[in-house]
């Protein structure tokens, strides 16, 4: 079930990531460029999640898992510090910017639920390192 609501949360970001790049194609002359690293953020995120989670990153081993271990715990970071941004911004002007506090919240909702994940497969333990007979 967990597993279910990672990929539909990460799905939800590449959705998120496509709009906002879109909005800044299309109205690139009042759409501020931050507004592109933000959607390609989340597309990156959701993206490598969905890859993660189908097992096509298999073959990296370890190093998949701690990419993404990585990847969300800075990801719940900004999302988080977006999230917080964008609702004092909302509190202290008149004018509801709504874009920030969603990608926050879709940043921040993803980062937590694959940490989660991560945390309930067991998959952040180390992995048990093999004696070799001439090692000792």
């Amino acid at each position: 079930m967990l597993k279910l609501l990672v990929m539909l949360a990460s799905i939800a970001n590449c959705a998120g990531g496509v709009v906002l790049i879109a909005t800044w194609a299309t109205m690139w002359q009042r759409v501020p460029i931050i507004v592109l690293f933000i959607g390609g953020s989340l597309l990156i995120q959701g993206a490598y999640t969905i890859l993660y989670l189908r097992g096509d990153l298999d073959r990296w081993g370890d190093l998949a898992t701690g990419a993404l271990f990585a990847g969300e715990g800075l990801s719940a970071c900004v999302g988080a510090g977006g999230l917080i941004q964008g609702i004092i911004h909302n509190i202290n002007n008149a004018d509801m910017e709504m874009a920030p506090v969603l990608a926050g919240l879709l940043m921040l909702f993803q980062a937590v639920l694959v940490l989660l994940y991560l945390s309930v497969s067991g998959r952040l333990r180390p992995a048990v390192q093999r004696r070799t007979s001439a090692g000792g």
